[in-house]
């Protein structure tokens, strides 16, 4: 049997960069819905694993955009089923907002390289644990959320709130960007000039910082998404043996 991750994408130019790499690898098939091209949310019963990507969405406004309301619904119920869900920055901050945590607006945008510290509770977790140390997390987001009730804070906070959570045993929210490589950064460089701006760095200052540190974002990626995979499977599995 082949697991389905269902990744749920928000961006203008949707990808899966190292995510979908790690997956394939995996042996995992991938199913894409693209939310803001209005394409249906999957149901339960066709994915073994959930992942939602980033986005400039902000939580702040799930008025504006009524997808984004019926996509926290859809990350609570997998979370409270015991599906394996990870979300990836907005995916982090929906999932976090799902959970009964507060999403917050930066007093600015963040665009930069910051070191993730596990904390005690990564050296047991299915994913965290397998983190290569030390690891250098990329952050694109002007939100942040606080740690969901009841959850496990994974890594200290890189900025005003919290950086990454597990909440049960295998639902995940993370605030940086593992995902990302090189191909990604370019395409945001040219249509997301503002964000570098509004953070109050130079394209010259976060590009010298992507030579010191992209390409060890492959290891980072690899092992986060690798890991989740590994938890799809085991997950898919017993279900079959358990009939």
């Amino acid at each position: 049997m082949c697991p389905t991750v269902a990744v749920l994408h928000h961006l203008e130019s949707p990808f899966t960069g190292h995510a979908g790499r790690a997956f394939e690898a995996a042996g995992i098939r991938i199913e894409h819905r693209d939310l803001r091209r209005s394409e249906a949310l999957p149901a339960a019963r066709e994915f073994d694993g959930l992942v939602s990507l980033g986005g400039e969405q902000s939580v702040r406004e799930l008025g504006a955009h009524g997808y984004l309301e019926a996509e926290v619904g859809l990350l609570r119920e997998a979370a409270e089923a015991g599906t394996p869900v990870l979300g990836v920055c907005l995916g982090g901050q929906l999932l976090a907002h799902a959970l009964g945590a507060r999403i917050v607006r930066l007093p600015r945008r963040t665009v930069g390289w910051r070191e993730l510290r596990p904390l005690q509770a990564a050296r047991a977790d299915p994913c965290f644990s397998s983190l290569p140390e030390p690891a250098m997390a990329l952050h694109w987001n002007e939100d942040c959320f606080s740690l969901p009730p009841g959850a496990v804070e994974l890594a200290a906070p890189a900025g005003p709130a919290c950086e990454a959570f597990r909440h049960g045993d295998v639902a995940w929210g993370i605030q940086f960007h593992p995902e990302v490589d090189a191909d990604v950064l370019e395409t945001w460089y040219r249509s997301e000039a503002g964000w570098l701006e509004d953070a109050g760095v130079s394209e010259a200052e976060a590009r010298a910082a992507d030579a010191r540190h992209l390409d060890a974002q492959a290891s980072l990626g690899a092992a986060l998404f690798g890991a989740f995979a590994a938890v799809v499977r085991e997950r898919a599995s017993a279900r079959v043996r358990a009939g």
